[in-house]
């Protein structure tokens, strides 16, 4: 339905604002489902062709316009046409969605841009180029990144602040048969609910076992090339019997009998990195067995690093020492704990 003002159509059945009688104003014939302006792409040259606001069509190539580029090489921006502009031209608005690729290319632009401060290009991939031409044929622009390294939409929590109140990891055993006590920690990479996976338990020949999965959170990663993870105790040992390769389980009785050393980084992003502390006895066995890790060293006890478009996000976690031990009898033993 028009809408008439003292006889004479101001929106027509069209939606058209304005009247097409040839008289034209800046309103005339612009579409109210037309308002948001057309993205052009850059040629490859960088010259960016402003419209003349005077043109009375917002749309492609007319008096606001945004524009997306995305660098293939450094590259100087300029207008095209070259040179001073015609009068309508002076209050075009303009957008440039700069995109100086992995690579990081480096954009220059001519004198007709002005910038209060010339941006420090090299600090991001990602730009937004906001301009408004002047009457003296410049055009007066505001860069703003929206990708700044560790910016706070990029994150990877530390994993279970607390863990060493949350992970029972002394235990002891004894009796007859193969007595034997463990504990463990292993780490996998979750992409579907962009987390790392931490399953953290302890268990005994008398009482069975027990563990719990508790999660590394990240936000804002993306390009994921690599998901890691290190341990770092002090020391680490197994004493008495069935040490090393008489351990009878089916891992340890430390994570270096598994080939897993000490400040080393681990693949986790696509199989788990399991590290585990045992002790068993049998019949057989001359001695107790005691196997224990101290997590007393400067570094964090346990460090996970994932590389991806964002940089290189860490996340850690600090545990009290480990302490498995088993005696072979009807009596109960004295685990003597970490490091003893």
């Amino acid at each position: 339905m028009a809408i008439k003002i003292a006889g004479t159509p101001v929106i027509t059945d069209a939606k058209l604002i304005g009247t097409s009688d040839g008289n034209a104003t800046f309103f005339d014939d612009v579409n109210f489902t037309n308002f948001h302006p057309d993205v052009q792409t850059i040629p490859a040259s960088g010259a960016v062709t402003i419209g003349d606001s005077d043109d009375g069509v917002i749309g492609a190539a007319q008096g606001y316009s945004v524009f997306t580029f995305v660098m293939t090489q450094n590259l100087q921006f300029s207008f095209s046409p070259a040179g001073a502009f015609s009068a309508g031209h002076f209050g075009s608005h303009f957008t440039i969605y700069l995109d100086r690729s992995a690579t990081g290319y480096t954009p220059t632009f001519v004198s007709q841009f002005a910038f209060t401060t010339t941006p420090t290009w090299s600090s991001d991939r990602y730009w937004t180029i906001n301009g408004v031409i002047w009457p003296d044929g410049v055009a007066r622009c505001t860069a703003v990144p929206f990708d700044a390294v560790s910016a706070p939409s990029s994150s990877f929590s530390n994993f279970l602040d607390g863990l060493a109140d949350r992970w029972d990891n002394q235990d002891s055993s004894y009796g007859s048969g193969t007595p034997w006590a463990a504990a463990w920690i292993s780490f996998i990479h979750n992409a579907a609910n962009n987390r790392v996976n931490v399953t953290h338990g302890h268990g005994n020949s008398r009482e069975g076992s027990t563990q719990t999965t508790s999660y590394a959170n990240y936000t804002g990663l993306t390009g994921i090339t690599s998901v890691q993870v290190q341990y770092n105790p002090g020391s680490q040992a197994c004493s008495g019997s069935n040490c090393g390769s008489n351990s009878g389980q089916s891992y340890g009785p430390l994570p270096t009998d598994d080939g897993l050393n000490a400040g080393t980084y681990y693949d986790c992003n696509s199989s788990q990195v399991f590290f585990g502390w045992s002790a068993e006895v049998d019949s057989s066995s001359g001695t107790d067995s005691h196997t224990y890790a101290t997590f007393n060293s400067s570094d964090p006890d346990f460090r996970i690093k994932i590389v991806c478009n964002e940089g290189t996000f860490y996340s850690t976690a600090d545990v009290s020492g480990v302490s498995v031990f088993c005696n072979y009898g009807p009596t109960v033993g004295f685990n003597p704990g970490p490091g003893l």
